[in-house]
């Protein structure tokens, strides 16, 4: 066969090729495109073999779905709830999606509860819920009563509120707790629920939050300073027992206290004291008479202390300590450091301090600094033992 006969045989052999190639491809891509995109189930995304087997109508944000259906090939819009998410269009084909349920969907009264998904080729659409559990971000006490004013949280997902309820704080991590109080919603916003806890014995609560998707158990426990045993909370508290009736009042060595409205951690007053840099010193209270006889049934010291400039140590003492009150005591349950700027809160159970370690009677209780190197101006707030 001559040369030129040659080329053009295997031209012709190219074409031919070509256009088989052509209409292969062609007659695929009809047909993963021959009908609308319909979504059969969704699946949180698990290994091959196990996922056809879940399916679900709802998630919580962040889980990886697979959305399955037919001729679901050429998503070029995701959306849940009408908000528009990113997905990676490596993982999609004619029957699945992989894509993560977004954070920032809408769950309130506005939600159309649907996965809706553009392609080149159609719009398909699956009804599915995202549970939106409350969420809580912060809140404004730690420290309730009934002159103290409701407890501000703030959040998300708080605008179908269904219920709040208080539950006794579990005193080790395996109790069981039963004992519980139905809180009143004072009002709600999709992002700041405002919760009154009615006056009720319990020292120590935790919150269960309750939406129309869960609920959410709380971690953070509050203190019910109504039924606390009180050194200072707005002022020096009263003491009142065998001895007589009387009150704690404020003592340090060196540096005077003061009883201040410039800075609250709960309430309306703290009180203040310098500490001048280098120089020895103490502060806390005292009583000489009546005496203050410790109950044991009060587990947890807690107090809050905003701190100066500079980050420092403080020891806590008693005149029942070993080495008595204004000591440096050795257990370093004793010790706490103290973040510069901000309200440090502590609660730290009775039995790990040396407190009472000569006996449940003390007529004086404070803190001690070390130095400081630097003079530091801090205020002291809501001192308490709870059961």
């Amino acid at each position: 066969m001559k040369n030129s006969q040659m080329t053009k045989w295997i031209g012709g052999l190219i074409t031919l090729v070509v256009m088989a190639a052509g209409m292969f491809v062609s007659s695929c891509s009809e047909n993963e495109n021959s009908g609308a995109p319909v979504i059969l189930s969704v699946h949180k995304l698990d290994t091959i073999a196990r996922h056809r087997d879940s399916t679900i109508v709802g998630a919580e944000p962040g889980v990886l779905l697979v959305v399955h259906g037919e001729n679901i090939n050429g998503v070029i819009h995701a959306y849940f709830n009408g908000y528009e998410t990113s997905f990676n269009t490596n993982y999609n084909t004619s029957t699945d999606l992989i894509i993560s349920v977004p954070a920032q969907a809408p769950t309130d009264s506005t939600a159309d509860n649907q996965i809706k998904l553009q392609t080149s080729h159609g719009t398909a659409t699956f009804s599915f819920k995202i549970i939106a559990k409350p969420a809580i971000y912060s809140f404004d006490k730690v420290n309730f009563g009934a002159d103290r004013g409701d407890i501000t949280f703030k959040g998300k997902n708080f605008a179908d509120m269904v219920s709040v309820v208080a539950f006794r704080a579990p005193n080790s991590p395996t109790e069981k707790v039963t004992d519980s109080v139905v809180c009143q919603i004072i009002s709600k916003t999709p992002e700041k629920l405002v919760v009154r806890v009615p006056s009720d014995t319990l020292s120590r609560i935790t919150f269960n939050f309750t939406n129309s998707s869960g609920t959410s158990y709380g971690k953070d426990v509050f203190v019910n300073a109504d039924v606390a045993m009180k050194i200072f909370t707005d002022d020096y508290e009263n003491i009142s027992n065998a001895d007589g009736d009387g009150k704690w009042s404020g003592d340090t060595w060196a540096n005077p206290e003061t009883v201040t409205t410039d800075q609250a951690f709960g309430g309306t007053k703290s009180f203040m004291i310098t500490l001048n840099a280098g120089q020895w010193s103490w502060f806390g209270f005292t009583s000489w008479w009546p005496r203050f006889y410790y109950d044991s049934k009060y587990k947890y010291l807690t107090f809050a202390i905003k701190g100066g400039n500079d980050d420092f140590p403080l020891w806590i003492s008693s005149s029942n300590s070993t080495d008595g009150n204004g000591s440096f005591p050795s257990n370093a349950n004793n010790k706490i450091m103290v973040a510069a700027k901000v309200w440090n809160y502590y609660m730290i159970p009775v039995a790990d301090l040396d407190l009472f370690t000569k006996g449940t009677m003390i007529q004086q209780f404070g803190l001690r600094p070390q130095g400081p190197d630097k003079a530091e101006t801090i205020y002291v707030d809501d001192v308490m033992f709870v059961k």
